[in-house]
């Protein structure tokens, strides 16, 4: 009898057994035939939307040519700032700038509203000839691939973004040094587009500033910043001109430490020489010494 129990258990523990593989392996081959799907219908559909999109396109004209002017909307993310060098007159930005515009050539019917892509579509397509005016010189980031990013909805809006550092002229009026204070400008606009056929427009809260702990301005404060948009008469044509200021102010209590502190101590202790007697040579030396010692150490 007790056998016979022992038996029926054992059978009915492996049935149990079997089940619950069964059912874990069904479960299994659900989700996985799911996740390979998904996938492949999407980037056929995003692969047909990109081939019917540039059939036709031509990327040297700018959208909505000779009906009207293509309107760029521009913001800026500030990474960090400095350093800003009085000998140069110039200072170093890292940015992230960004534009966006609508192109109705790029207009497509799908599901998948927005397609993000790699820098390899960027020169497939127009693009805004935008150039830095008072740029000394500036480099984009290519590591480890290029930091462009490009974005297209199926209403034909483009978002194209990408990453520079920038070093741009800044005359400094050095006139109230130490408690001098400067605005920086960072200045853009199109290389040859004019106003009737490009305009440019900040978009709202267009710049944005990161931590600032990591900003290298070791003699000024960050103050604030303000954006401007004026207009460049030309012999070419009037070109819409925007302009981000950076507002700095010089750090008084690193000058006090490193110039004037030093400055004091050793008139002031020039003036010892007055109270040591004219036959008191040793006394002279080691204090000529002394003096020579901290204008080299200073």
């Amino acid at each position: 009898m007790i056998t016979n129990l022992l038996v029926f258990l054992l059978l009915l523990a492996v049935q149990f057994a079997r089940s619950d593989r069964r059912q874990y392996h069904d479960d299994y081959e659900d989700v996985t035939v799911n996740q390979m799907l998904a996938p492949k219908d999407h980037q056929a559909d995003a692969t047909h939307i990109l081939n019917n999109l540039l059939q036709e396109y031509d990327r040297t004209l700018r959208p909505d040519i000779g009906v009207k002017p293509t309107v760029i909307d521009v913001d800026i993310y500030v990474n960090s700032i400095g350093p800003v060098s009085s000998i140069d007159m110039e200072y170093q930005i890292d940015i992230i700038f960004s534009q966006s515009w609508i192109d109705t050539r790029l207009r497509y019917n799908s599901s998948t509203k927005i397609l993000t892509l790699n820098s390899n579509m960027v020169g497939l397509i127009w693009v805004p000839d935008t150039i830095f005016r008072n740029a000394k010189n500036a480099d984009s980031h290519w590591i480890t691939t290029p930091n462009q990013l490009l974005r297209i909805w199926n209403d034909g809006k483009i978002l194209y973004t990408l990453r520079l550092t920038i070093n741009a002229e800044c005359q400094l009026q050095l006139h109230n040094f130490p408690m001098d204070e400067h605005s920086c400008p960072l200045v853009f606009s199109s290389y040859g587009y004019p106003r009737d056929e490009m305009i440019y427009k900040w978009r709202k809260n267009s710049v944005s500033t990161s931590d600032q702990k990591s900003w290298r301005l070791y003699q000024f404060d960050f103050m604030g910043l303000r954006n401007s948009t004026s207009l460049l008469k030309t012999t070419a044509g009037d070109y819409v001109v925007m302009t981000v200021y950076f507002d700095l102010s010089r750090r008084m209590g690193y000058f006090t430490i490193q110039t004037y502190i030093p400055c004091i101590l050793t008139v002031v202790l020039s003036w010892v020489s007055f109270w040591i007697k004219s036959d008191a040579t040793p006394a002279r030396t080691a204090l000529v010494h002394v003096l020579s010692c901290g204008c080299c150490f200073w």
